[in-house]
């Protein structure tokens, strides 16, 4: 699969359709986000740009500025540019209903400077008010609280807002993007191999080391992500990521790390994961190819293995598809 050079994770969302403002649903407040350094991600707001079309950055570092947009992270009595990767208007509803009085809201994809100072519960660091403040240049603006972390990982879905062309699914609804080493994503028609060294493409990685100045493409050779970063491999059919440890034997055995994890070169924000894929207990069977109609797709085996990637403040992960038979 070939990957573009923007890369979201999907912020909280604010629907407008006419003079209502929906902001929208589900069970927790949309504030704070919670954002680590260098993390790419898509704010959506309404009443700031007038936006008919996506503008993308031309070039690399990224504008300050786009489309008459800019972004700031504000922290304490520090205001910091936060560069802008893509605008572009985002329908509240979709197309083809008429009865239906919809209208768009404007959709920022910027990155959040490496400069955010992460808040750690039980240090002698400071906590300051942080948010992100996004402005036109008809001087209309609008803000979002930010809750600052050491990461806030986010693996990246193939229907995520840029791979999907501006449209953004839950992540349940499209698959992870993993891939071998010849680019051909992970699937079920294209499991992976027992050994094989795969590459899982995430953001909200944080810091690394060398660090990389905000905005800019990532450095050849690649900065490695700071701080501690474990693997779980969890073999159950369908199982969402999770932080808990391999059972082998019913023995609780810490998984392998990642061969590697950090920026890949060229991208802005863009981290790599490249992991081998452990050897499944007995008994576990492949991913189906093709769904019979009216097949439960919950009954079914849609991926044979999550691997999570924890983080120290967050985990995520993909669901992919192993032939267990391997040698």
């Amino acid at each position: 699969m070939k990957l573009p050079a923007v890369f979201v994770a999907c912020a909280g969302l604010v629907f407008a359709q006419s003079s209502a403002v929906v902001v929208g649903s589900g069970y927790n407040a949309f504030s704070p986000v919670s954002v680590a350094p260098g993390q790419v991600i898509t704010i959506q707001v309404t009443g700031v740009g007038n936006i008919t079309q996506k503008v993308k950055a031309s070039s690399l570092p990224l504008p300050k500025k786009l489309a008459g947009i800019s972004a700031a992270l504000i922290q304490g009595d520090i205001a910091i540019p936060a560069p802008i990767l893509a605008v572009f208007p985002l329908k509240a509803c979709p197309d083809g209903i008429p009865q239906l009085q919809c209208g768009s809201v404007t959709a920022i994809t910027l990155q959040i400077p490496f400069e955010l100072s992460p808040n750690i519960p039980g240090s002698l660091r400071p906590v300051f008010l942080t948010y992100l403040q996004v402005s036109d240049d008809a001087g209309h603006s609008a803000s979002i609280s930010l809750d600052p972390q050491l990461d806030a990982i986010h693996v990246l879905h193939s229907l995520d807002t840029v791979v999907a062309q501006d449209m953004a699914l839950k992540p349940a609804s499209s698959g992870a993007v993993v891939n071998h080493a010849d680019g051909t994503p992970v699937d079920a028609l294209h499991p992976a191999k027992v050994g094989e060294q795969l590459v899982m493409y995430a953001v909200g990685v944080g810091a690394t080391t060398p660090p990389v100045a905000t905005g800019a493409p990532s450095p050849m050779p690649p900065a490695a992500a700071t701080g501690g970063f474990m693997l779980n491999f969890d073999f159950v059919p369908n199982a969402p990521p999770t932080p808990g440890m391999m059972l082998i034997n019913k023995w609780l055995v810490a998984p392998p790390g990642p061969v590697f994890l950090g920026l890949t070169p060229n991208f802005v924000g863009l981290y790599q994961l490249n992991f081998v894929v452990q050897s499944p207990p007995a008994g576990v069977l492949p991913c189906v190819t093709n769904l019979d109609f009216g097949a439960n797709p919950y009954a079914s085996v849609l991926s044979n293995l999550t691997v999570t990637l924890i983080g120290r403040t967050s985990f995520d992960g993909a669901l992919i598809c192993v032939d267990p038979n391997t040698p």
